[in-house]
């Protein structure tokens, strides 16, 4: 049985077969990132053992059934190392062969080592900030934080593979029981809004899915804004498109706050301004077309039925102005209304959407957790992997006389070390905005080491620290905050060790061979006297045989 065994992993057919179901996989995978997405495809095809089902030019084969990258890499492994072995003995002459296989086994040991050890994360720093963890580019983890420790915090994270049950979750350091209530894999989190929130079916402009709640003066607060709702009137006196418009600053208005609307084959724009100045809020239209016009300004006090001006071709009819109020997006009739109880997001609605798979994009998870203790519920919570870097949607609760913290938030890898973004510098092409140079100067503070010390990460130019790299990766708009993209990868070494000793083993087997055969070239002498010397005893042969018959 054993030596069955050896004989089928040593067969060259076997081998054959697996490079062959390699090729289909590398060709069914590379269709699939088109339905799944460069990181999925990668996960579910090259780094598993066995892939179940598949979406091919738009067709879900849930059917097709093939073996994972690490079982192909793992039965070639096997097969290798067996007919080596085997078939295979040591000698001087077959070194270069055993240096060769030895090399592509480095090779496959590498990749696994990389696909099972490896991990990449990011870290973003804003200029004078400090920090001590990086994240993770896709994988999440629900958080609890224990901040009443003196000194220091506790974090006991729960990866997002085991909210997907909804089950119960319990840990020896928490003194309360985790119940996951529901757990969307993407999703956005959007307020309710009030009860007296009049929706505008408003058809040009930013606001055409909200609705306006009136303040009063006393409540008014800085997200509290003037907002008007009026129609453009045709010649025959019928609306022709309706526009909702908040008031902005008149200076630093923002382009999206403006309504662009038809009429006439001419194109205008509309925009609530607020100019105590002019008597407070004004509503300014211009023609597009006519640059060096003024715009007409209607002012707030006469927004109210039909309005009319001299510059303007057209009537307008306010439907209503409200001096102040607050804009509520309209939501959707998938949204789930109040999952939470407790906590700065208990008012808010979940609105799921399907996920996503390009790399520019990311899911963003949603979870409605409950807190059990002692038999008793103390509350549920809402987390989104969005909002928990915002000071003020922090969530914090009360057990076992300890405060805690819950977040759903991407998976963080802490260090025994912290950085300081001192200074981050980008320069461009000039004449153009293709970066020519971007760099950070970190300051690095590990207090175990009594080390403080500053460097430069830039382009091509990594920072190498406690076996992980700290590449520049981007940045953003304003040339204030930095990323870094991290690698974590014990095995990156193996790759080049692998590649020199096969380069060495077919080197030194090139080189037995030609000496081999410049040794052959040498000696040619011998072997060509030795041909005459027979050949004349053939010449020679038919004499005596004929002398023979004579006698």
């Amino acid at each position: 049985m054993f030596d069955r065994l050896i004989k089928f992993l040593s067969s060259l057919k076997l081998t054959v077969v697996l490079l062959a179901l390699g090729l289909v996989l590398v060709f069914i995978g590379t269709l699939a990132q088109v339905h799944e997405g460069l990181y999925n495809a990668q996960t579910r095809f090259f780094k598993s053992w066995f892939v179940f089902g598949a979406t091919l030019f738009g067709v879900k084969m849930p059917w097709l059934i093939l073996p994972g990258g690490y079982t192909i890499g793992s039965a070639l492994f096997a097969s290798l190392v067996t007919a080596h072995f085997t078939r295979f003995h040591w000698t001087w002459r077959r070194s270069g062969i055993f240096m060769t296989h030895l090399g592509v086994i480095l090779l496959l040991l590498g990749q696994l080592g990389t696909d099972m050890l490896s991990t990449e994360s990011s870290m973003r720093l804003e200029e004078g900030e400090t920090r001590n963890y990086s994240e993770d580019f896709h994988v999440n983890e629900l958080a609890f934080v224990n901040q009443s420790l003196p000194n220091d915090f506790e974090v006991v994270a729960i990866p997002e593979s085991h909210l997907a049950a909804k089950g119960e979750i319990r840990h020896p350091s928490l003194p309360f029981t985790v119940k996951i209530r529901e757990h969307w894999v993407n999703a956005q989190l959007m307020n309710i809004p009030p009860v007296d929130a009049v929706p505008v079916p408003a058809t040009d402009g930013a606001f055409t899915n909200h609705a306006v709640a009136a303040v009063i003066a006393e409540q008014a607060t800085r997200r509290t804004r003037a907002a008007v709702w009026f129609e453009v009137l045709g010649s025959n006196g019928t609306a022709t498109g309706t526009s909702l418009l908040v008031a902005a600053p008149l200076r630093g208005e923002r382009e999206t706050e403006r309504a662009t609307f038809m009429h006439a084959g001419r194109t205008y724009s509309a925009s609530l301004l607020f100019a105590p100045a002019m008597g407070g809020n004004m509503l300014a239209i211009a023609d597009n077309s006519d640059r060096g016009g003024r715009p007409a300004m209607i002012p707030e006090a006469v927004m109210k039925d039909e309005v009319s001006r001299p510059e303007l071709p057209f009537k307008l009819r306010v439907r209503k102005f409200w001096p102040h109020a607050e804009l509520h997006e309209r939501l959707p009739a998938n949204a789930v209304l109040r999952p939470a109880t407790h906590g700065t997001l208990s008012k808010a609605a979940v609105i799921p959407l399907p996920p996503v798979t390009d790399m520019s994009s990311r899911n963003v998870p949603v979870a409605a957790v409950e807190v059990l203790a002692a038999g008793q519920s103390l509350g549920v919570w809402l987390t989104s992997a969005r909002h928990n870097d915002e000071p003020d949607m922090r969530q914090f609760f009360q057990a076992d006389g300890k405060e805690f913290e819950v977040m759903l938030r991407f998976k963080r890898f802490y260090k025994p070390y912290s950085l300081t973004l001192l200074d981050f510098t980008h320069e461009r092409y000039p004449g153009t905005d293709l970066p020519k140079d971007f760099r950070s100067r970190v300051r690095i503070d590990h207090p175990a080491k009594s080390e403080r010390r500053e460097t430069e990460i830039f382009m091509n130019n990594p920072l190498r620290y406690e076996g992980l790299t700290f590449y520049q990766a981007s940045f953003e708009p304003g040339d204030t905050v930095t990323i870094f993209q991290i690698v974590k990868n014990p095995s990156w070494l193996t790759p080049y060790f692998a590649c020199l000793m096969v380069g060495l083993g077919l080197t030194v087997q090139f080189m037995i061979h030609l000496v081999e055969f410049i040794r052959k070239r040498k000696t040619p002498a011998p072997a060509a006297a030795a041909t005459v010397s027979t050949a004349k005893a053939k010449n020679n042969q038919p004499r005596k045989n004929a002398e023979v018959a004579k006698k």
